[in-house]
């Protein structure tokens, strides 16, 4: 197979003039299990693309639900069965038994946007040295509601020791390939299934040239029963892919360094998902389900996750307290569509003169239990009204809906407020004076308890004299080295 050996591509460089050929035919091969409520989208997705020669497959990797009735419903997708053998495995079976010249592996719970295909063509065209194209995604919810694309890296050149370093490639999707690179190297590597698209990437990159873009062309679906989510086994086999590198890498130092480089990355990453996991387990086991936390989460909102407590970032910026406009109008009725399981968001509505006083406020709380019985929301003062319905919101897949209504009582105008956490400050107080003055203003506030996650021991050590103030007025009700420790701000120590 004429295929040249890896050399840099810029992704900037001029296009140059290709010319028209006969459209290649292009395998989009869609493995399932388990997720026929999601399928229809995937084949939708796959059928409205804006490159006409495709071929659909969809392999059913065994499922007990209804996948191979919502294949079937589709005329022009080719199904094939087998026994439960696995994601890699199906994929395997996909392209051994695809006629495209290139191929694309679609996740049956993700979607292609329209142009996914045209676009991953015409760059494998126009780069025709490079064996596979990746480019940028979006990110959804189960419910449909698109979040939009979060910040992706752009890589132009050493694609292999950029992928030593990270996987910057987001979804499976993501990515276009030739069929005779894949037929090459093997396909999938059906050992380390939930990581075997990075394992290809990589054994692909450190040989042959790949190309890098920005152009979005697919949605990646976040959902709590994604394989994403399932942290040990991620772990496990992102590991085994990384460390299967070394017998090549070792003799480079360029590449050894980016080998030691994404060692450190994949450690650090599965340990803090660990982290915020047992912290969840410990803050369900020792805090009341109605507690106020404050945590020390530098910004990252998984730490706010505490099963609907409220809790609040720290520290936080002083301004902009009331939280984002959310609406503004006397009365209305907004449909939220981003309601996340484990999260407690605030609404308050305010009215008067400058919009400072505060007509009315409801917790809202997404749960992970679509079972769990759920109410309305809050009336105050009469007309004043300020509701939630459903509330919990369930969210059993990640995300949930509610209908967020309010009414100011006498016609006038008001505006509605939602908050998660309070904006976070990302400037450290200058000594343990400010942040003593900070702590004690949010426990003014209704701050019950303080957690410091293990990222944030260093507190202590930074701030002498806070830390001074923290054992000497509150309690410890855990002290975990390898967790977390929470200080129990209700009662001074005597």
């Amino acid at each position: 197979m004429a295929i040249k050996q890896n050399a840099a591509v810029s992704a900037d460089e001029p296009h140059k003039n290709v010319p028209m050929l006969e459209p290649s035919l292009v395998s989009v091969i869609i493995p399932c299990y388990n997720q026929a409520h999601f399928l229809h989208e995937a084949i939708g997705s796959a059928l409205a693309q804006t490159y006409s020669n495709r071929e659909i497959i969809v392999v059913n990797d065994g499922s007990t639900d209804n996948t191979a009735e919502v294949a079937r419903r589709y005329p022009q997708v080719r199904y094939a069965y087998q026994e439960n053998s696995g994601l890699s495995a199906a994929r395997n079976a996909g392209w051994r038994s695809s006629h495209g010249e290139y191929l694309v592996f679609l996740d049956a719970d993700d979607r292609l946007l329209p142009r996914a295909l045209e676009i991953g063509v015409d760059c494998l065209r126009r780069h025709p040295q490079c064996v596979f194209a990746s480019g940028h995604c979006r990110v959804f919810a189960t419910n449909g509601t698109v979040f939009g694309a979060p910040a992706q890296r752009h890589v132009e050149s050493e694609h292999f020791l950029e992928l030593l370093r990270e996987n910057y490639i987001w979804c499976p999707a993501n990515v276009i390939y030739r069929r005779k690179i894949v037929e090459l190297v093997g396909g999938f590597d059906i050992a380390l299934s939930p990581a075997a698209d990075y394992d290809l990437y990589l054994r692909i990159a450190k040989d042959f040239p790949v190309f890098s873009h920005t152009q979005l062309v697919a949605d990646y679906r976040r959902h709590g029963s994604s394989m994403s989510r399932n942290f040990s086994a991620m772990r496990t086999a992102t590991t085994a892919a990384h460390e299967s590198q070394w017998e090549f890498v070792r003799a480079s130092r360029s590449r050894s360094d980016a080998f030691a480089a994404g060692k450190k990355h994949w450690r650090q990453y599965y340990e803090y998902l660990q982290t915020v996991v047992q912290i969840q387990d410990v803050v369900r086991t020792n805090l009341p389900s109605n507690a106020t936390v404050i945590v020390m989460s530098k910004g990252d909102k998984e730490l706010l996750r505490l099963d609907g407590r409220r809790a609040w970032h720290f520290p936080q910026t002083v301004e902009d307290s009331f939280g984002q406009l959310f609406q503004q109008s006397a009365q209305g009725s907004a449909d939220v569509h981003w309601i996340e399981a484990g999260m407690r968001y605030e609404f308050q509505l305010f009215g008067g003169p400058q919009y400072l006083k505060e007509l009315a406020a409801i917790s809202v709380v997404g749960v992970a239990d679509a079972t769990r019985e759920t109410a309305g929301g809050l009336l105050t003062l009469g007309s004043v009204c300020l509701m939630a319905n459903p509330n919990p919101v369930p969210a059993p897949n990640g995300f949930g809906r509610t209908t967020i209504s309010w009414n100011t009582g006498d016609g006038s105008n008001g505006r509605l407020y939602v908050s998660h956490g309070g904006k976070y400050d990302r400037h450290r107080p200058a000594d343990s004076s400010e942040a003593i003055k900070r702590l004690e203003t949010m426990r003014a506030r209704g701050a019950q308890y303080l957690l410091l996650p293990v990222t944030a021991f260093w507190w202590l050590d930074h701030y002498q004299k806070f830390r001074e103030h923290l054992e000497a007025r509150y309690p410890v009700i855990v002290r975990d080295e390898n967790t977390c420790i929470i200080f129990d701000l209700r009662e001074q120590s005597q």
